[in-house]
């Protein structure tokens, strides 16, 4: 039985791979796949992280090239998880926002099990 933390990473895996074939088939994210793919999978992050001063086309750009550690324009997946990375720190902090105390520095989770607890 896979725990959750397993079922998590798999999906993860599964949507780099769902976008990494669009065109072409391969296990890189090209630059138009990674955009998709952010755009899709990714909304909540880019709203919150999107500097005031940039357009999204600008900051996907950005993001694309500080991932791409080798500069071949396309992102293999240890690459990209340089970016998951961002999006995971950013949806932690927004778990603190969502606290019972109207956001007032408190926050509340799950633990899957029904039960939630809040600091």
């Amino acid at each position: 039985m896979k725990t959750d933390m397993e079922k998590a990473m798999a999906c993860v895996v599964d949507i780099f791979h769902q976008y990494c074939i669009l065109s072409p088939i391969d296990d890189y994210l090209q630059r138009a796949e990674f955009d998709k793919l952010m755009k899709e999978q990714a909304q909540p992050f880019l709203k919150k992280t999107q500097p005031p001063n940039l357009d999204q086309k600008a900051y996907l750009d950005q993001l694309f090239k500080k991932a791409d550690k080798n500069h071949d324009a396309k992102l293999k997946f240890t690459e990209w998880a340089t970016v998951l990375g961002l999006a995971m720190n950013e949806a932690h902090d927004r778990s603190h926002d969502l606290g019972s105390d109207g956001g007032s520095g408190g926050h509340c989770h799950s633990h899957g099990d029904g039960s939630v607890h809040c600091h």
